[in-house]
């Protein structure tokens, strides 16, 4: 057993937890006020059987490891060293790195990558074409190429790995750095970078972690970027940090979606942006970012049919203090990197003038619907609602609330009173929270029927696992792990342990396993009769089947309605016998 397994063991989450957060008892679980962020009514809970905490407010989760990161702002070996030393473990030097050796192996074939790459853009003719595309295109100069390192992958099977054999190099590691790939057939290795401009990705000590790479042969997908390795994780990186990271402390951070943004801004001046490479906006990328500013401007192209993607990243970066503006290109420039080619002047004065987010989120609503009908208004009020009823403080409610009845020409108290009525109704959606009582839960009854199921005894379990067909369930992910579930309650004949179950799910399933477990369900399993958690699961298998069937029957509606316009009267008849049948299974 390595030294990390020994404190795992030796340690409890709960006792961990415990010495920061004040929990009690929920049923088989610890609830208590999240330490993370401000809340008056607990959401965060802890599970000794899993040893994992989750809160359901922020979203903070992980185990003991996390846990101590996360508190106390540090880095994994820091968080190692401090458990080994509370679990009476001493730690080797390996492992605080275990994989030291082949990380360093990683880094010189990446700077030798880097370097053969740059060589053909720059110096051989198979380059050509690749640095036409971005002196030409792209309008980038020599120096801004060389600056951020840029190459060019050749269309050949396997130049770089040729190139790398020939120093030495192990396949072994080519493959463990992600530069080449195993054949799909026979044996052997190709490159796995090939006809594509080659943008390195550079961590915040300088060294090239992995790759991001465009094609130039109209091939998919128009990126590939380099799949996780020991020392590229996606969600934890952010392209130009590692140039722009003094700029960003002193002026805060300008968030753009690609590289070539980035290096177009960085090109013209603009030396305080970062971008994303093969993800949206993660959690951990924000921690990142906080270690050096609480700005951030959120630059957005004038097409308002990617914005709402993009309010999870401002509800994220929101739910961890920053302050917030957004930047919007106008028309008919289609992102900052257009603008900037035409007008660096303009770039640089939108940027700099960037508004508050709720000024944006007001905006983006009186674009989409027309205000002046009662109609539109109602659609603004709608999509309002839900981001202005979080609003704390008192000053930017109240100031807002006279924009909006400015803007929709409403009274204020009209305006102030749906607000306030959209704060009731939010904490009304059956959202996850395991603070409120287990009636909130049955908003979600698929989700509900899992984590009852999941602490229920085996004979329950077993008995109404297999009473919902796969059919009835409208979340794919929460269908996956009832058939799962299904699957493992089949040869099981005395326990059945959750924890065993959810280690078996695909790491994505896991999380929402995990979650499921830990709401706080103390008033209905917490008993010693088993007669109230049946009552429970015969009540929610009879609701999750009935709103199946309710729409279903809808659907059929609708057909029949069309068959009957369309004078289909052999399709009506069928149809209106399957309603019919249909219409006998709501109970």
């Amino acid at each position: 057993m390595d030294q990390i397994s020994q404190i795992k063991q030796k340690l409890n989450v709960v006792d961990v937890v415990g010495g920061y957060v004040s929990l009690k008892k929920a049923g088989r679980n610890y609830r208590g006020l999240c330490p993370f962020h401000s809340e008056k009514t607990p959401s965060f809970m802890v599970s000794q059987e899993l040893q994992i905490y989750k809160c359901f407010g922020c979203g903070a989760a992980g185990d003991i490891f996390d846990f101590v990161e996360h508190i106390e702002g540090v880095d994994f070996p820091a968080a190692l060293e401090q458990l080994a030393e509370r679990a009476g473990v001493k730690l080797e030097k390996s492992d605080l790195d275990p994989q030291g050796g082949l990380k360093k192996q990683i880094f010189f074939i990446n700077e030798l990558t880097t370097r053969f790459y740059q060589y053909l853009l720059l110096k051989h003719k198979i380059g050509k074409q690749a640095l036409s595309y971005l002196t030409k295109d792209r309008k980038l100069s020599p120096g801004t190429i060389k600056e951020f390192s840029l190459g060019y992958a050749p269309d050949n099977w396997d130049s770089l790995y040729s190139f790398l054999s020939k120093k030495s190099i192990k396949a072994e590691d080519m493959l463990a750095a992600g530069v080449i790939v195993q054949k799909q057939s026979g044996n052997g290795f190709v490159d796995k970078f090939r006809g594509r401009v080659m943008f390195p990705l550079m961590g915040v000590d300088g060294k090239v972690i992995g790759y991001t790479a465009r094609t130039l042969l109209n091939r998919e997908p128009k990126y590939l970027n380099t799949s996780e390795t020991p020392v590229f994780h996606k969600t934890f990186f952010l392209f130009g940090l590692d140039k722009n990271k003094l700029n960003i402390k002193k002026e805060g951070v300008i968030f753009v979606e690609g590289q070539m943004d980035l290096i177009s801004a960085y090109q013209a001046g603009i030396r305080n942006v970062v971008s994303v490479s093969g993800t949206s906006l993660t959690d951990n990328q924000l921690t990142l970012l906080a270690r050096y500013t609480n700005d951030i401007t959120f630059c957005f192209d004038a097409d308002t049919a990617g914005i709402g993607a993009s309010y999870r990243a401002i509800e994220m970066a929101e739910k961890r203090n920053f302050n917030i503006k957004i930047a919007v290109i106008p028309p008919p420039h289609k992102d900052i990197d257009d603008l900037i080619k035409s007008n660096v002047t303009e770039a640089k004065r939108i940027l700099k003038e960037s508004f508050p987010v709720y000024d944006f989120y007001i905006m983006t609503a009186l674009k989409k619907y027309d205000k002046t009908s009662a109609m539109g208004k109602k659609s603004i009020m709608d999509e309002l609602i839900p981001l202005f009823s979080k609003i704390s403080n008192q000053v930017l409610l109240d100031h807002y609330t006279k924009r909006i009845a400015s803007e929709l020409e409403m009274l204020e108290d009209s305006v102030t009173m749906i607000l306030k009525k959209g704060k009731i109704e939010e904490k009304d959606t059956g959202s996850f929270d395991p603070a409120v009582n287990v009636i909130a839960y049955k908003k979600n009854p698929e989700g509900y029927l899992l984590a009852l199921l999941f602490k229920s005894g085996i004979d329950i379990a077993k008995n109404f696992a297999y009473k919902v067909s796969l059919e009835y369930f409208q979340n794919e992910d929460l269908k996956t792990i009832l058939e799962n579930l299904q699957k493992f309650l089949k040869d099981k004949k005395k326990t059945f342990n959750v924890d065993v179950f959810i280690k078996k799910l695909d790491e994505g399933k896991r999380e929402t396993a995990s979650e499921l477990y830990l709401w706080d369900l103390e008033s209905v399993t917490d008993t010693e009769s088993t007669d109230k958690i049946a009552k429970e699961l015969d009540v929610t298998v009879k609701r999750i089947k009935n709103e199946f069937t309710r729409k279903s029957l809808k659907s059929l509606s609708d057909e029949i309605k069309m068959a009957e316009m369309a004078k289909e009267t052999a399709k009506v008849e069928k149809l209106t016998k399957k309603f019919e049948r249909l219409s006998k299974g709501l109970l």
